[in-house]
């Protein structure tokens, strides 16, 4: 065998370890490593480096080298396309670059004049499949190398952007598939909040590290005020820090970049850390003093952002922000592709959770204004009431009063119009006020409840109503007597330490007859004696939920020994949660409980 048969004999077999080693390789990274070993073995070439094109910040950069002085590294870390230097060209134009001469290179490319050097020749070949050039390898050597080798090394590269080909396209579904799932898990952290800002929070939580190291998220209320905002950082101390410095920075509509910027324009920005020219603009149109922005920059140690903007149908909310700091990450395109799509899939639940949080907000100023502001105080009477909604944003019907009568009277009024929203508000607000004239003119029970009759009819409202009116007189010293009349609705539950049961018959409906008779029960209470009024919706629960009116008496009775008429209330509404959630109930529930104390 001759020489010319040993050396291609030799090269056909470096191929083929090339090939074997490439085939084996699941990363970009990691193939690259085994070109290096492989470019050189015999030790001919001094210097070996391959760059590889990164179009969306239009450079080449270099991805792996052996042999490169530290200037040199730095100096071509990150070469623009068009530069005027080997690696570029080659990358250009597709095509091998040689030069035979330091001399000769520096004359025919001005990049390299003044550039530290311990090559004389080169050799910058570009790593094309397929017509596309998707980088290049350059190796320098101290006697320029024969054609041979040129063609092996053209051999080589091809092997190597296919073997790149091969590891994006993995890489890629890979990508897509963790894409999937985090996407997945943002919806899921979307789903399971009960307002925005816990909505924000989640999605803000869900995304970090996934797509950054840390997430903001900033809302614009319709009403004008300032942004809300929510923060997240694997790191709660961080967390705490970026508050702070909310607190003595606060949010500048006029920001000339980052979150005020984009809500401003609507258009997604990327900025990189590495664009000096925007962070100087940035900070010199800031409002924070420019060196502690530099201190802030640096303690941030960021290399990357994206900001999205938020958009509905009908407007622009706000923004989200996504920031690579201590991970070191460069965003890309397909970053920004998909912080885009989670803040398509964030803008209109959240939009939607804050119109829902208002009217939650609305419906329990007038739901407020429907009751009694405060309780009166009945000495040697402890009392206490509750009201749950139906719904998070429901008004309901159910209403309750407790007013004095005479020196040693108080009226107990609790109700449940039908239905929900605003005609069973209404008929509610209809019902207290005319319970309290009819008792100021010092009417017995059935003509109070006649004169609430009455007004329910003349509404025309198309409603009806169900009502307990009661009375509780002092008799003597820790001697009490209730009166009480229920018209259609559920009886007063009366617990002593030896019984428990309801007390008075049930009445007519009001609002549905012209007369609603009704029969006054009296019913003579001690010290530790415990009323309870109620409205159906604590027993008519959906099933299997619900509880008859026999067995809630059995529950007030096994929960009597509470200290108090308030710790006995919230142990009767933890008894109605534990069996359905507020987002489960469709209707409302009011609670007067009242226990007499000894005196």
């Amino acid at each position: 065998m001759n020489r010319s048969d040993e050396w291609l004999a030799s090269r056909l077999e470096r191929l083929q370890r090339v090939s074997t080693d490439l085939t084996r390789a699941t990363s970009a990274g990691e193939a690259l490593d085994l070109v290096i070993l492989h470019l050189d073995p015999a030790g001919a070439s001094t210097t070996r480096g391959i760059w590889l094109h990164r179009p969306e910040a239009g450079v080449l950069e270099l991805a792996v080298h052996a042999g490169m002085p530290p200037t040199s590294s730095r100096a071509f870390e990150r070469i623009p396309v068009e530069a005027d230097v080997p690696v570029a060209v080659a990358h250009r134009e597709r095509r091998t670059i040689e030069t035979a001469t330091r001399q000769q290179s520096e004359e025919d490319f001005e990049g390299l004049r003044g550039v530290e050097r311990i090559t004389e020749s080169f050799a910058a070949i570009p790593l094309v499949i397929e017509g596309t050039s998707l980088g290049a390898m350059s190796l320098g050597y101290g006697r320029h190398p024969p054609p041979e080798e040129i063609l092996f090394l053209e051999a080589m590269a091809g092997q190597v952007a296919q073997t790149l080909v091969r590891l994006r396209l993995a890489e890629r579904e890979r990508r897509r598939r963790a894409e999937l799932e985090f996407l997945a898990s943002v919806t899921e952290a979307a789903l399971g909040a009960a307002d925005h800002m816990e909505l924000m929070q989640n999605v803000a939580s869900a995304a970090v590290p996934t797509l950054g190291d840390w997430c903001a998220i900033h809302y614009l209320p319709e009403d004008g005020s300032p942004p809300d905002v929510a923060l997240a950082h694997v790191d709660p101390a961080r967390v705490t820090w970026a508050r702070e410095l909310r607190a003595r920075y606060p949010y500048d509509p006029d920001s000339v970049t980052g979150v005020a910027a984009v809500i401003r324009s609507g258009v997604t920005e990327l900025v990189s850390a590495r664009d000096a020219d925007t962070i100087d603009e940035a900070i010199a149109r800031s409002s924070v003093d420019p060196v502690e922005a530099r201190a802030i920059l640096d303690s941030l140690a960021l290399t990357s952002v994206i900001t999205v903007p938020l958009r509905t149908k009908h407007r622009l909310v706000g923004a989200m922000q996504f920031v690579s700091a201590e991970s070191g990450r460069e965003y890309d395109e397909d970053d920004v592709a998909l912080a885009e799509v989670v803040a398509g899939r964030l803008s209109e639940p959240l939009d939607s959770a804050w119109v829902n949080d208002r009217h939650r907000e609305i419906a329990a100023v007038l739901q407020r204004s429907l009751l009694p502001p405060r309780l009166p105080v009945v000495p040697g009477v402890d009392l206490a009431v509750r009201y749950l909604p139906a719904g998070p944003s429901a008004v309901g019907g159910d209403f309750y009063d407790v007013f004095r009568v005479r020196d040693d009277t108080w009226a107990v009024l609790i109700g449940d119009c039908c239905g929900t929203g605003p005609n069973a508000a209404a008929l509610s607000s209809i019902a207290r006020h005319t319970v309290r004239a009819a008792a100021r003119h010092d009417l017995g029970h059935e003509d109070v409840v006649d004169w609430l009759n009455q007004a329910i009819n003349l509404s025309d409202r198309d409603l009806f109503c169900t009502a307990c009116y009661a009375t509780l007189t002092r008799i003597a010293a820790g001697s009490w007597m209730l009166h009480s009349a229920a018209a259609g609705h559920p009886l007063p539950i009366v617990s002593r330490a030896d019984s428990t049961g309801s007390v008075g018959r049930p009445g007519t409906l009001l609002g549905v007859f012209e007369a609603a008779p009704v029969r006054v029960e009296a019913t003579p209470l001690r010290p530790g004696d415990v009323v309870v009024f109620y409205t159906d919706g604590v027993t008519d629960l959906a099933p299997p939920f619900g509880i008859t009116d026999e067995e809630l008496a059995e529950l007030v009775h096994r929960l009597g020994d509470a200290g108090s008429a308030g710790e006995l209330a919230d142990r009767i509404e933890g008894s109605i949660l534990g069996r359905v959630s507020e987002s489960h109930r469709v209707d409302d529930i009011a609670l007067v409980v009242l226990r007499i104390e000894d005196t």
